[in-house]
């Protein structure tokens, strides 16, 4: 049989070309999945969009975020380590930087530095205000509400003393001395028997993991009140 001359029109290289394929074809996606991006062209397209305005504001308030956590740090540093003005820079960096872990401790320092000074009432405020805005499960909690409880007993405002340390008491690792505290605030109000209960929590609280108290002069102290109060 004579070859197929390449003029003629049975020649399949002579037949027309398809339709080139598309981009989406390109991918190997599904034909159903891209015969519905093509229908919804712009509505995918708008999707797009807004997803990658998202991504970039989330990148951007991050890069803000991290920046002004690092000038908090640098500020607080100064402030602390200020020979002078300490309380003044101290305040800036709360203002300045309030939302930031920096501008946090800056409040704790300034807190502190008023029970320092004898000025108890501004001290217990500062206090209250930091409990108020932090959450239960902060790692600060703890030590925010055994500071406030002191400056209550110390104020002589025992049931708000009573109330810090019930808080305290709820978290674990402090349980011990909290209860030992609310025993002292009751024999105070003259409630032995609630004195009682919560120095023999103190105790349960106590025993070393063998089940022996061992050697504490805390404890001690704590077991001759509790023979006091039995008598």
């Amino acid at each position: 049989m004579a070859d197929q001359s390449a003029f003629d029109r049975n020649n399949p290289l002579m037949q027309p070309l398809g339709p080139p394929p598309g981009l989406l074809e390109q991918f190997n996606l599904p034909p159903a999945l891209i015969g519905f991006i093509r229908r919804n062209q712009r509505a995918v397209w708008i999707v797009l969009s807004l997803t990658m305005t998202l991504i970039v504001a989330v990148a951007a308030f991050t890069t803000y975020r991290d920046y002004r956590a690092g000038k908090a740090a640098s500020a607080l540093d100064a402030a602390l380590n200020a020979k002078a003005d300490q309380q003044k820079l101290l305040e800036q960096v709360a203002v300045e930087y309030s939302s930031t872990p920096s501008g946090l401790w800056a409040k704790l320092e300034l807190a502190f530095l008023k029970d320092k000074e004898g000025q108890r009432t501004e001290a217990i405020s500062r206090f209250e205000a930091i409990n108020s805005g932090i959450p239960g499960k902060s790692l600060l909690k703890p030590l925010v509400l055994s500071k406030l409880g002191a400056l209550y007993e110390n104020d002589k405002q025992l049931d708000k003393a009573l109330a810090s340390y019930t808080g305290l008491a709820s978290m674990e690792g402090f349980a011990a001395e909290a209860y030992r505290a609310m025993g002292r605030i009751y024999e105070v109000q003259g409630k032995p028997a609630e004195a009682k209960g919560m120095y023999e929590k103190y105790m349960e609280k106590t025993v070393g993991p063998d089940g022996q108290p061992g050697k504490d002069p805390v404890r001690e102290l704590v077991q001759i009140r509790l023979n006091q109060i039995k008598n």
